[in-house]
């Protein structure tokens, strides 16, 4: 049995995974190529699986989805959100974008200041700045609350 032909047993599994998963900038060119190193890798370092399909099929599927499960958990990985391209069509996946959450440079400037404002309070600040961030209420909230917007001016458009 020639490669094509045994790759083209397993092709339902590669196309159901390019229905079902989003990899940024894969086309389905990228996805065969891959079910193709995979498939590929799995003959080559058990070659018994050639006798027996349905093992094949089986051992196929968990290594291809193990493999395209790895790819998007580095895609989405927090400290390589900056390695992505610089332009994707929008309209190709608009649906998917998050409006609310900050880029990683802008975190890093707001854990930053955080931790400068921190460094600046009392032992009693202190101890009223761990109960804001726990959402409690305590005399002189209104006034740390606006001391904190004060500080946190950048980050905050309608404050410019």
């Amino acid at each position: 049995m020639d490669f094509q032909e045994l790759y083209r047993n397993v092709q339902g599994i590669v196309r159901r995974c390019y229905k079902d998963y989003y990899l940024h900038l894969w086309e389905y060119s990228d996805w065969e190529q891959e079910g193709m190193m995979a498939l590929y890798e799995l003959v080559k370092s058990r070659p018994e699986l050639l006798q027996d399909k349905t093992m094949l099929y089986r051992c196929f599927k968990t290594k291809f989805r193990n493999r395209i499960h790895d790819k998007i958990r580095r895609q989405e990985s927090q400290k390589r959100k900056l390695d992505k391209a610089p332009y994707e069509e929008v309209s190709e996946i608009g649906h998917k974008l998050r409006m609310k959450e900050m880029y990683l440079d802008e975190l890093v400037a707001f854990r930053s200041a955080m931790a400068e404002y921190r460094s600046g309070l009392g032992p009693e600040e202190y101890k009223q700045y761990e109960r804001l961030m726990a959402d409690e209420r305590f005399k002189g909230r209104k006034a740390m609350l606006r001391d904190l917007s004060e500080h946190l001016r950048d980050f905050n458009p309608r404050l410019d």
